[in-house]
């Protein structure tokens, strides 16, 4: 059957490993911090003496998780196939993967055990509200994958599949040209389902007060972790 890069590369499973390593070694040290003025005396009362501060540190924890998508993009020359299932995650981490990366609306159940006491009716209302619009995006990216994955069961695939990965002459080229078509369909949605994790997480942050988004920082750390 035609190859495909997702093949094994001990090469560059281990160069991914090697920066997964030490993004999370980085990621404990932004912890510690989050921790640090989490539990510092950080009121409503000196938020602007704090505001500076605070303010750059969320900033360089998001751009923390922005480089990780970036970089295992990068090094994965966008293989989707390498993506959906990363091998440098261990078993338990690949059960919490989504179109490649965290599920959005799993943010709301962070904010409920983190901040969940400190919302206003406001932010709690908008935060709902929130939540209704990320799950309806998130089941449009869901069924836009299912109809990408049921076009495996059609021809030329599902007849090489039906002889056990044989191929008959002039095969080749067609059965790797609608593979790849397939990869870019995966890859369009995965990347429909970045922009919608980043826009979750703006969109919250924009719900939350400085103090608020420390603390949820510190706890979606804690648990990737």
């Amino acid at each position: 059957m035609a190859s495909t890069s997702s093949s094994k590369n001990p090469s560059l499973e281990s160069n991914i490993n090697s920066y997964y390593e030490n993004w999370l070694i980085t990621l404990q040290n932004f912890l510690e911090k989050l921790n640090a003025i989490s539990n510092s005396n950080y009121n409503d009362d000196d938020e602007e003496e704090n505001s500076s501060c605070s303010s750059e540190l969320v900033m360089q924890v998001l751009d923390h998780f922005q480089n990780y998508y970036r970089e295992i993009f990068k090094s994965t020359n966008r293989d989707v196939f390498l993506l959906i299932s990363p091998p440098w995650y261990t078993s338990l981490e690949k059960t919490f993967v989504w179109m490649a990366g965290f599920k959005p609306s799993t943010l709301f159940s962070t904010i409920n055990y983190s901040i969940g006491s400190e919302l206003t009716t406001k932010q709690a209302e908008d935060l709902k509200k929130l939540k209704a619009e990320i799950k309806r995006e998130e089941k449009i990216i869901e069924k836009g994958m299912a109809k990408v994955q049921e076009r495996v069961a059609t021809p030329p695939i599902f007849e090489v599949m039906r002889r056990g990965g044989m191929l008959i002459d002039g095969e080749v080229s067609n059965l790797e040209s609608v593979i790849d078509g397939f990869k870019q369909s995966m890859m369009s949605i995965i990347e429909t389902a970045e922009h919608l994790r980043g826009s979750t997480v703006r969109k919250m942050l924009d719900i939350l007060r400085q103090n608020q988004a420390i603390k949820l920082l510190a706890a979606v750390a804690e648990f990737h972790l």
